[in-house]
């Protein structure tokens, strides 16, 4: 029998690590923006997406507290004003 690539391995370890320690949630629309939010081991992953401009801002945060102040700050501006970042 052959033997598989390391490069599949590391791909199927990879993949079970991360289908055991992803949670993601239903995206939310809020002010004019659709939020997707992810969180993977401890590391939150924010995808904001304007409903009118179609612009997407993407962050990661390590800390809960300053994701939460990022989705603050965003969900105030204005969704149609593509010169706010």
């Amino acid at each position: 029998m052959q033997k598989e690539p390391i490069s599949v391995s590391i791909r199927k370890i990879l993949q079970r690590d991360i289908s055991k320690n992803i949670c993601s949630w239903q995206p939310v629309v809020r002010n004019g923006w659709v939020i997707k939010f992810s969180v993977y081991k401890k590391h939150i992953l924010l995808a904001f997406t304007s409903i009118h401009t179609a612009q997407t801002i993407i962050r990661y945060f390590n800390d809960e507290d300053e994701a939460c102040e990022f989705i603050n700050m965003i969900i105030y501006k204005d969704p149609e004003d593509t010169a706010t970042f």
